[in-house]
């Protein structure tokens, strides 16, 4: 049997991640990252032991791998995204891809979920969006909408805030037209899947593909060009396509919680961000007494909330003639036009966001 049919071993998962592994092991500086390469050989060796198990481990958060296998072959792929070199990264970011749009990691990702390795890799991707590389840079929007669009994935909390913030500052600081233009489509695309799920109380749900030409309507023209159009739509395409049929066994029921009753917020604060302060994009709760409601709901809820925040964010008197916060002001709006525009009956009556869609925005 030859190389290629045997690297990672047999398992569903092994197939993804051994080519990956390999690119790794071949482009790292083997003296600074020997702990990688380490890593990585030490991931092929127990892959080779693995097969998919009959039944999935209900506990794990890679399909196919037992609870207690699922770290030690995620590990390597962490250690290269950590290690923000451009060769390792690369292809780190491109199994990454692959591991969400699959639907071969699974479950509940936020800072405090049961599976932390799958919220640091998200996090590592998200902190590789500014690296200013434009590949790089396209790469990381793959992941996060990949990851967003992963019907066995909920990213939850600061964890899905977080994804917003890194499409916004790709936006708001990358070099070229066309990574600006994916970045809005990204994050527009976000807002559909967030909101459709939001609608429909469920992880299973019908979403469609976000047309370029729409978002170009309202500012933004020095984007409007030909190439620039046809490659972000087929960007686009591409990752909402890749997890078409990927069957959703984890998450399929609403998971419910009761609202907080005293407005504090459990979505913990992160490192402030240049471009896009965290201030402006944390959670915030206004709910009401003991009202139930689901995750899925209420994390569509506090992103709406953040847009609306970040809408009305003034200019310093240091600073009034901030070209980059006027850029991140209109596209929060045209995003929760985005939003307002595609929302059901249930989104567009829902009492919490229609009063803070007026009272926030002034519309």
């Amino acid at each position: 049997m030859s190389v290629s049919q045997t690297l990672g071993g047999p398992s569903r998962c092994g197939r993804i991640l051994g080519p990956s592994l390999d690119k790794i092991v071949k482009n790292a500086a083997w003296r600074k990252h020997s702990h990688i390469v380490s890593s990585c050989k030490s991931t092929f060796e127990k892959l080779e032991t693995l097969s998919d198990t009959g039944l999935p481990d209900p506990k794990s958060h890679v399909l196919g791998i037992s609870s207690s296998d699922a770290d030690l072959v995620l590990a390597p792929i962490l250690l290269a995204l950590e290690s923000n070199y451009t060769k390792i990264t690369e292809p780190a970011l491109e199994c990454t891809f692959k591991l969400f749009s699959l639907g071969i990691v699974r479950g509940e990702i936020d800072r405090k979920a049961s599976n932390p390795i799958l919220y640091k890799i998200l996090e590592s991707a998200c902190k590789l969006g500014g690296t200013g590389e434009e590949s790089v840079e396209l790469a990381v929007l793959r992941v996060l909408l990949s990851a967003i669009r992963c019907p066995c994935v909920l990213i939850r909390g600061d964890c899905l805030l977080h994804v917003v913030r890194t499409c916004y500052n790709v936006y708001l600081g990358s070099l070229t037209r066309t990574n600006q233009l994916c970045a809005k489509s990204v994050l527009a695309q976000i807002m559909l899947i967030v909101f459709t799920r939001a609608e429909e109380d469920s992880m299973d749900v019908s979403i469609k593909t976000v047309s370029i030409n729409e978002l170009l309507e309202f500012t933004d023209k020095n984007l409007n060009e030909g190439s620039s159009i046809y490659s972000c739509q087929s960007f686009i395409s591409e990752v909402m396509n890749a997890s078409e049929g990927v069957p959703n066994l984890k998450l399929s029921q609403p998971i419910m919680v009761h609202e907080l009753q005293n407005g504090e917020s459990k979505w913990s604060n992160g490192e402030r961000n240049e471009e896009v302060e965290e201030e402006e994009i944390k959670e915030g709760t206004e709910s009401g007494s003991g009202v139930v409601s689901s995750k899925i709901r209420e994390d569509g809820f506090h992103v709406f909330r953040n847009l609306c925040k970040l809408s009305m964010k003034f200019s310093s008197q240091e600073n009034p003639d901030n070209q980059v916060l006027l850029r991140g002001k209109t596209l929060s709006l045209e995003l929760l036009k985005v939003i307002m525009d595609n929302g059901g009956p249930i989104w567009q009556t829902n009492e919490r966001q229609v009063i803070l869609y007026y009272v926030q925005v002034g519309f």
